[in-house]
């Protein structure tokens, strides 16, 4: 039986942009529903969101495309969001936060990695984040 690649590139981009929104809400303190609906409520909200947005990008590897898929925006919205991410990272205590949600990124995605891992080897499925071809 043939598997499609593809459902598994889009679980694993599924996956990226959850826990890139769940590390974001974590650090700032907000309830994991709060990137949920595409409300603008406040500034902090949309900082939360454009930062989710620039981790799933950096640390995630996904494409501008996907993000914006997964986080129900525009592509030029999560572009802007990556440049004004990046812009404010010229702040040392805002670098240093970026930083540690990098890292929490990381380890959650490379847990992921390890749970897929052991799936693959005992059931011999298709690793959702090989690189793409």
């Amino acid at each position: 039986m043939l598997v499609d690649e593809d459902a598994y590139s889009e679980q694993s981009c599924r996956v990226i942009a959850r826990l890139a929104k769940e590390v974001v809400c974590e650090a700032n303190a907000l309830p994991h529903t709060a990137m949920l609906d595409g409300a603008r409520r406040d500034s902090r909200l949309a900082l939360a969101r454009q930062t989710a947005m620039y981790l799933a990008h950096v640390v995630g590897q996904l494409t501008l495309n996907e993000i914006a898929t997964h986080f129900k925006k525009n592509r030029t919205t999560v572009s802007h969001s990556c440049t004004n991410i990046e812009d404010r990272r010229d702040s040392p205590l805002f670098d240093l936060q970026i930083e540690f949600m990098e890292k929490q990124l990381r380890a959650r995605i490379d847990d992921y990695r390890g749970l897929r891992s052991s799936e693959k080897k005992s059931v011999g499925a298709v690793d959702v984040f090989a690189p793409r071809r």
